[in-house]
């Protein structure tokens, strides 16, 4: 089984609905509903910084541009 799959049979889910419906009232568990429809997703943030060449090549991918990197200009 993988994390997709659903355990919950319909009949469960329609016995929590009537549950939750009845805890909170039709017109509450309707705009929550309409609420999460209509929320914007946020651009998911990296968790790690972009390879470079060098970590792509060890692991078989293409870099990613045949540019020499720019070089960093000294500080004294």
């Amino acid at each position: 089984m993988t994390r997709l799959d659903s355990v919950s049979t319909f009949a469960d889910l329609n016995a929590a609905l009537v549950q939750i419906t009845s805890d909170f009232g039709k017109w509450r568990v309707l705009s929550a509903l309409l609420r999460q429809l209509f929320i914007r997703k946020r651009r998911v943030t990296m968790l790690a910084p972009p390879l470079n060449a060098h970590m792509r090549k060890d692991i078989g991918l293409p870099p990613l541009s045949d540019r020499p990197p720019v070089p960093l200009p000294m500080r004294f």
